[in-house]
């Protein structure tokens, strides 16, 4: 009886904490948020104000994420572990003030990136910033701030999974040395795409939420970039007036600035035909991460997706957004979109124009099922039991 009632208190005990680890995610339920691209750029425009960030809380959003270059901050390996991080700090205080929990997110450059993935001092050295961040970013509150330990990591080629693998490992070991309790955002390699994440082997500890980013297909959500031109992996910045679903760009035929291969672009288009590219085909895209996340019973998050703003149709651009946020919230993963006021942006204006951002558009606040009352739709405000081809580079900058 004895043995038998301590097993039961054993048991009992190993179940409660359990639940604890799960409402310590719960308790930030990441469900609508959007990404505050360039705060800390000298391009960024005007900093984001407390007015912006009530307007987003009131709009219906439940999170930002504010993606930060540790080097534009004053990190160096050299310099050792630390950061200028007094803005930083002050905008997660204004953005928890308007209502807004954060995700932290470090967002290092491509160099930067890089110099980490050769090994040796950066690499080191930004294992050893996250471990001093850890600690002196211990106060914050841990059931409204999240951190995401690396933006977007490369790692391609044979070798790079176990290399990612390993190398996310230690960063999430730094931050657990010093914060046993803060959510933490990982991803997969391959520009944390979805195909980069599915061949991860999910880390033991329970406040992890695993990341994503979707930008498929490039040559609608990125076309005319003016980064992406000359790109290996896709022609998209080369192309004008490609619209969604593709049986609606068969109705006005899209073109290239001439600027790239005939063949080439020709191929990467008819890709695009040939492959219908509506919702239907974005969620047989996304069936092996649900049944990832289901067979590992993780959380994941879609940390960004978006379309490029400028000479795109405003209709195709927010029937695609609305498909994918539709999408993520039909399998019960919350969203971040990407982003507020850029290239990317949900604004009035963009900071790229130089023009005052002005208000959330309508069309966007729609296209994201959020309402003029600043609510979400039912499916983005329930959660649900966690339940390809190889992808170009993310690269939505």
């Amino acid at each position: 009886m004895r043995a038998r009632r301590r097993r039961g208190l054993a048991l009992g005990a190993g179940l409660a904490l359990w639940l604890l680890a799960c409402a310590a995610v719960e308790a930030m339920p990441l469900r609508r948020g959007v990404a505050l691209s360039r705060w800390f750029e000298a391009s960024a425009g005007a900093p984001v104000s407390a007015a912006e960030l009530r307007a987003l809380r009131a709009a219906g959003f439940d999170h930002v994420r504010i993606p930060v270059d540790p080097v534009s901050l004053g990190w160096s390996p050299r310099r050792g572990p630390k950061l200028d991080d007094a803005r930083l700090r002050a905008a997660i205080d204004a953005a928890l003030a308007a209502g807004l929990d954060a995700i932290v997110d470090l967002h290092p450059r491509e160099q930067t990136k890089q110099a980490i993935e050769r090994g040796g001092e950066w690499a080191d050295g930004y294992v050893a910033l996250w471990k001093a961040l850890a600690a002196d970013w211990k106060t914050l509150p841990t059931q409204r701030v999240a951190f995401e330990l690396f933006n977007e990591p490369g790692f391609y080629g044979w070798t790079g999974g176990l290399a990612w693998s390993r190398y996310q490992q230690r960063l999430v070991a730094a931050v657990r040395g010093v914060d046993r309790e803060r959510v933490l955002i990982v991803s997969g390699r391959k520009g944390g795409s979805l195909e980069g994440l599915v061949e991860l082997a999910p880390l033991d500890d329970d406040k992890l939420i695993y990341s994503f980013h979707y930008y498929l297909p490039y040559v609608f959500t990125h076309q005319g970039a003016s980064w992406m031109r000359g790109d290996e992996w896709t022609t998209a910045g080369h192309w004008r007036s490609v619209r969604y679903p593709a049986k609606a760009a068969q109705a006005r035929l899209p073109h290239t600035d001439g600027g790239v291969g005939r063949d080439r672009a020709r191929d990467e288009i008819a890709d695009y035909f040939r492959d219908g590219w509506d919702r239907e085909r974005i969620a047989a895209q996304w069936r092996p991460l649900r049944e990832w996340a289901g067979k590992h019973k993780v959380r994941v998050h879609c940390g960004e997706f978006g379309t490029i703003r400028e000479g795109v149709d405003p209709d195709s651009r927010y029937r695609w957004i609305g498909d994918v946020r539709a999408l993520a919230e039909a399998e019960g993963w919350g969203w971040s979109v990407w982003n507020y006021a850029d290239d990317f942006g949900l604004t009035a204006n963009s900071n790229t124009t130089g023009a005052p951002r002005g208000a959330l558009e309508p069309a966007a606040l729609r296209a994201l099922g959020l309402d003029a009352r600043g609510r979400g739709s039912p499916a983005a405000t329930r959660t649900r039991g966690q339940s390809s081809p190889p992808e170009p580079r993310q690269g939505a900058r």
